[in-house]
């Protein structure tokens, strides 16, 4: 079930809702033994604290490494228990290059229970990275659970249901942006169960907008089509499109395009939010209507439509209003009448049944 699906007055022409949640578990055929003894051994399960799990001594299987994943931006769930310091590593290159989140439950409730750090050729090089450090209320062989999302190069990192994250950093580059995933301990045991990962959607930030157009009208491709002028923008290292950004005087409906290429037909998903009035048209075709006034936080992956693809150009428009009639003519703004909050936010990322 979306978030505010309820809310929402949605026309949806072959486009289908789709859930947020995806489950892989711990597969075990799909998991390499890392061994720091360089043995050959086979992962097995087993039970502990009444949950099934894998388990890890840190020597003879020290990591596990899941050579088929291949994540950008994701979200990963799971529960661990742990002696020393169990981990997530991601985006890895290889076995010795790759992004590293790791947990200290002998210090749960202070500043050094969460931690990271980029391995680079295998190195742990933490006497470099004192402030990505964190506070979380985890404990010595007690399970929590633990999520992480990564989104370009930020990550965030939430315990035991916490909306708000314990971590909010910037990465470290390293030599790759997306990768597979492993889980490793370090001086003692660990547990790991219930993983859980999806992939987040790549943000659009490029776009073609048309000039500002009179408001409380209705428009259709037809309009569309007679668009003479378009304005490129493109914000990197900011998803959210704030409409006022562009005009002097923010009012009215504006028109937003951007090209989709596919060496094939596909069906991809399309992540957004918005506010005032919104159309979403798919190569001509309206999939996605709204005309009431919308006035709340935008928030990434808040709706999800699937977007049926042709083979080569595939052209999406926004048809947006802002806030302006929410307030009557207008929110005053020091003397005049404008929208106030204006725009959208959008990805793209892969359909998976």
């Amino acid at each position: 079930m979306l978030k505010k699906f309820f809310q929402l007055n949605v026309l949806l022409l072959g486009a289908a809702l789709i859930s947020k949640t995806s489950g892989q578990g711990i597969n075990l055929a799909d998991w390499t033994v890392l061994s720091e003894e360089n043995k050959k051994i086979a992962l097995t399960d087993t039970v502990f604290l009444g949950k099934s799990c894998i388990k890890l001594d840190g020597k003879i299987i020290s990591a596990i490494w899941n050579k088929k994943t291949n994540l950008k931006n994701f979200r990963l769930e799971l529960d661990i228990a742990g002696a020393v310091m169990p981990g997530i590593g991601f985006h890895a290159s290889d076995e010795q290059n790759y992004q590293f989140l790791y947990f200290r439950p002998g210090y749960g409730g202070t500043i050094e229970a969460v931690q990271y750090i980029p391995i680079y050729n295998g190195a742990l090089s933490w006497v470099f990275y004192g402030a990505y450090q964190a506070t979380a209320d985890i404990h010595n062989l007690q399970w929590f659970h633990a999520a992480i999302e990564v989104r370009g190069d930020n990550l965030k990192v939430f315990t035991n249901g916490n909306t708000k994250p314990d971590m909010d950093i910037t990465m470290q580059q390293t030599e790759a942006d997306r990768g597979s995933v492993l889980l490793r301990t370090m001086f003692g045991t660990a547990y790991f169960a219930n993983l859980n990962y999806r992939e987040l959607p790549e943000g659009i930030t490029a776009w073609e907008i048309s000039e500002q157009l009179p408001a409380g009208l209705s428009y259709g491709y037809e309009q569309v089509k007679k668009i003479q002028h378009w304005k490129k923008i493109n914000e990197t290292g900011d998803q959210y499109v704030n409409l006022c950004r562009y005009f002097k005087m923010p009012e009215g409906t504006l028109f937003a395009r951007h090209t989709i290429r596919t060496d094939s037909a596909e069906n991809k998903l399309l992540s957004f939010d918005f506010t005032g009035t919104f159309h979403i048209l798919l190569n001509g075709k309206e999939i996605f209507s709204y005309d009431k006034y919308k006035l709340e936080r935008v928030e990434a992956d808040t709706y999800r439509i699937r977007l049926s693809l042709q083979k080569g150009n595939n052209e999406l428009i926004f048809i947006t209003q802002g806030d302006g009639f929410i307030f009557g003519k207008g929110y005053n703004s020091l003397g005049r009448l404008q929208h106030q909050n204006w725009g959208f936010i959008a990805g793209i990322e892969n359909f998976r049944q």
